[in-house]
């Protein structure tokens, strides 16, 4: 019992609150980035299992970890923005001082706030 209990604990996929917090984009400046008051088109918001981008929000379910790349998760997210709703796959990988997005096609890294 014990071991189906620890194997059952090592196979749950990463939840996205290891990712929580407030991130800017490489290409923008952390100062306006980072001010939660600011809106920018260069930051995104990681909490409570959803990411939030300037106009655009997606609800992230079903978080599926990647063999060999403890760092990334695969989410479903069901995205709403500008008065569209859609579904598309996104992974959300750890960097070295942040997070990389990586969704239909596109990838942007991004560094955590302090």
């Amino acid at each position: 019992m014990r071991l189906v209990l620890a194997l059952t604990l090592l196979a749950t996929p990463i939840l996205a609150d290891t990712n929580d917090g407030r991130y800017y984009w490489s290409g923008t400046s952390a100062l306006t980035g980072c001010d939660p008051d600011a809106e920018s088109d260069g930051s995104i918001t990681i909490s409570n299992g959803q990411v939030s981008f300037i106009e655009t929000s997606c609800k992230l379910s079903n978080p599926t970890a990647m063999r060999d790349m403890t760092e990334g998760t695969l989410f479903d997210a069901l995205c709403s923005g500008e008065g569209e709703t859609w579904n598309e796959r996104m992974m959300i990988y750890q960097t070295f001082d942040g997070v990389a997005v990586i969704s239909r096609g596109a990838v942007r890294t991004y560094s955590r706030c302090e």
